[in-house]
């Protein structure tokens, strides 16, 4: 699934299988178009005060719009 936030393009990549994490893309529309991957986590039978964010590590320089978190994980709390 596309969503598009502001000049972002907001993309689900995919789920681990047992739906506790959801991968998400993050492209910058624009110009200068970056993309920025990270992965939300919640562990089964566990509340939100568990879930983890994961970063992919080649993101460092362009760094992940702080809109986009909010929103992926707002579409994580209904989906996983």
């Amino acid at each position: 699934m596309e969503f598009v936030v502001g000049d972002m393009a907001i993309t689900t990549v995919g789920t681990d299988g047992d739906d506790r994490a959801i991968e998400f893309s993050v492209t910058r529309r624009g110009g200068d178009a970056q993309e920025a991957h990270f992965v939300i986590h919640r562990d089964h039978d566990e509340g939100w005060e568990t879930a983890r964010l994961t970063v992919d590590p080649r993101v460092g320089a362009i760094g992940i719009p702080v809109a986009a978190v909010e929103w992926a994980v707002e579409f994580a709390r209904e989906y996983l």
